[in-house]
């Protein structure tokens, strides 16, 4: 069983009650605010060289579980009367709710615990940091923040504002399985001999001292039976990390009723995704990558990859673009006095697709994507910059920002997060350099994102405002892969007559070459597309065919079904021949010469297109 210890004010004084407020106003909702600082205290505590797993549970303790509970965990009170009216309506409750954050393959909470005795050359103090401390520094480098302030939500969930937690350390020296709970109430008086005693409102419960003057953890078999006992989940010898249970966990509307369990599970769902979805992509390296589990009364709740999962499939792409170091498709957003390169900007560009809703009403996901995620080297969302959208509402962007990992630039960008991580405030950083850093890359992130959908516009064939060609070609050029095509700029292509030493007849890539300002009958822009046909040695090549496409970035998409109007091809222009047509089929005849190819394309409103070549030959394509 475990006892009650409530902290004394000391001679020179506590942090009391408000200690709470501390985590200030953060911009996401309490709950978004609680996953966001556990997972990233996860991330932060995964050391091991192997990534970290994370189970999250939404569950009922059993009546069994409340016995222990009330007779074993919670038996002592605290004396202040909110937080024993609090206590005991939880352990009068039939079957509470609780929410358990759970980390494997982490190091757990192990060093001292007490913060009063540091023995010599310590370096792990991960259990003072949680349990004891206030707002400690941060000990990872490039890490998360500080192990501190996040904790201040997991007691606010709880509407008794306890926690329980279960840790299985990796220390220097061995592994230890500890238990402890604690409680943040009012600060409260009792009146002693004439005297006041004055408590802070922070109680633990465990094991404690032969002087009654403090708490100590339960630690290993003790702490085992009774985790158990309660249902945590176990822990093997390969198992460590932490578990931490919030008892009578709940989340409220407005109105101040109690959303349902399933609803908050998949609330949950989406914040991981939202904010975490950098490090859970196939491409993170294995040992920083994140596998979660959310469950609910014992059910498993899928959470979609965030390549497969729109609109986070763009900012996957857009972080691709900077993790493959090529750097054609990347910004340097970099400052000039002093001379730092402050982090990379990447931007994609689709097709709006069809939503998946995890939740139906107050999504975190935005209806149109038109935002940059930005981020420390961590690789940890800490907010999105939202920029305005594109002017077809069939197309939409996403972009990422990544810090560049310099120290002293690194640390300019964590010093201006507030104690939620989310946001960079440069008023909260002293006049000097690392002010000016996080200043300009804040400028320039809000100007990228503005400049995305910057359009010009001229007048129509009737006079009526209109897309002028500037615009439609730079919609294009923006649009298409660089692999697709080079933007408004005209383009070369070699002849090709000096052949090939292939031995079937292939055909380029077509690449955008230049604008039409109207086509015959079609009185709208027509996009002009080259490619080159190179014969084999038998010049099998006898007839080019293709097809238009809606463009995305990396490749095509055919015309979706409820879009009428469709790209259209209304001529093909070889060097010998010339074929016009009528639809999205056709192809023109080649008799095994080679040379340039020109398609010419009708676009939509708005919209960029693709072309897609092949080649026939005299036994097939």
């Amino acid at each position: 069983m475990m006892n009650l210890h409530s902290e004394q004010y000391g001679k020179s004084g506590n942090i009391g009650e408000n200690f709470r407020r501390l985590l200030g106003s953060p911009s996401l909702d309490p709950l978004q605010t609680l996953i966001r600082e556990s997972v990233q205290n996860i991330l932060d505590a995964a050391k091991l060289g192997k990534p970290p797993e994370v189970l999250i549970r939404l569950r009922q303790l059993s009546r069994e579980q409340m016995d222990v509970l009330a007779t074993k965990a919670l038996y002592d009170l605290p004396k202040e009367e909110g937080s024993c009216e609090r206590l005991a309506r939880l352990i009068d409750t039939d079957r509470p709710i609780v929410l358990e954050i759970c980390d494997f393959g982490t190091t757990g909470l192990g060093g001292p615990t007490r913060s009063d005795q540091m023995p010599v050359g310590t370096t792990q103090t991960d259990f003072i940091d949680f349990l004891r401390n206030i707002g400690s520094s941060r000990d990872t480098s490039h890490g998360g923040g500080t192990y501190g302030f996040g904790k201040v939500s997991l007691y606010a969930m709880s509407s008794c504002n306890t926690i329980l937690v279960d840790t299985y350390v990796n220390g220097d020296n061995e592994k230890s399985r500890r238990f402890m709970g604690c409680h943040v109430g009012k600060s409260f008086d009792v009146e002693n001999n004439g005297y006041l005693q004055r408590y802070t409102g922070r109680h633990w419960w465990g094991e404690l001292s032969p002087e009654g003057d403090f708490a100590e953890p339960l630690i290993n078999e003790s702490a085992r039976i009774l985790a158990s006992s309660l249902g945590f989940p176990d822990r093997g010898e390969c198992r460590t990390g932490t578990s931490i249970m919030i008892l009578g966990f709940e989340v409220r509307n407005e109105d101040g009723s109690v959303e349902p369990p399933e609803l908050v599970g998949k609330k949950i769902v989406e914040t991981l995704l939202w904010n975490f979805w950098p490090r859970m992509m196939a491409s993170t390296p294995a040992a920083r990558r994140l596998a979660c589990k959310v469950e609910v009364d014992g059910e498993g709740l899928e959470i979609p990859a965030p390549e497969l999962f729109p609109p986070l499939d763009l900012f996957c792409q857009a972080m691709n673009k900077i993790r493959s170091g090529n750097d054609s498709d990347v910004d340097m957003i970099s400052c000039q006095r002093p001379a730092r390169d402050l982090g990379k900007l990447a931007i994609q560009k689709g097709l709006k697709a069809k939503r998946r809703r995890l939740v139906e009403t107050g999504s975190t996901f935005p209806r149109i994507a038109s935002h940059i995620a930005v981020m420390r080297p961590v690789e940890l969302v800490v907010r999105y910059v939202q920029g305005d959208p594109l002017p077809d509402e069939r197309l939409e962007w996403g972009g990422v920002f990544v810090v560049n990992s310099d120290d002293e630039v690194e640390q300019a960008f964590a010093d201006a997060e507030p104690p939620a991580h989310d946001d960079w405030i440069p008023d909260h950083l002293p006049k000097g350099h690392p002010k000016t850093f996080v200043n300009v890359a804040l400028r320039e992130i809000k100007k990228a994102a503005r400049e995305v959908a910057i359009v010009s516009a001229s007048p129509g064939p009737q006079g009526e405002a209109g897309l002028s060609l500037a615009k439609v070609a730079g919609e294009i050029g923006a649009i298409l892969d660089k692999g697709l095509g080079g933007g408004a700029g005209r383009k070369r292509i070699s002849s090709g007559k000096s052949g090939s030493a292939s031995r079937t007849a292939q055909v380029t890539r077509p690449i955008f070459d230049r604008l039409l300002d109207g086509y015959s009958s079609h009185t709208g822009p027509v996009a002009v597309f080259r490619s080159e046909v190179l014969q084999g040695s038998g010049r099998s090549g006898v007839r080019v065919q293709g097809s238009a496409m809606f463009a995305i970035d990396g490749g095509g998409l055919s015309s979706p079904n409820d879009i009428v109007e469709k790209p259209e091809i209304l001529e093909f222009r070889f060097e010998t021949a010339s074929y016009r047509t009528v639809g999205d089929m056709c192809g023109v005849d080649v008799n095994g010469e080679v040379g340039v190819i020109e398609v010419l394309v009708a676009l939509p409103k708005h919209g960029a297109v693709t072309v897609s070549l092949n080649v026939l030959t005299e036994g097939g394509v």
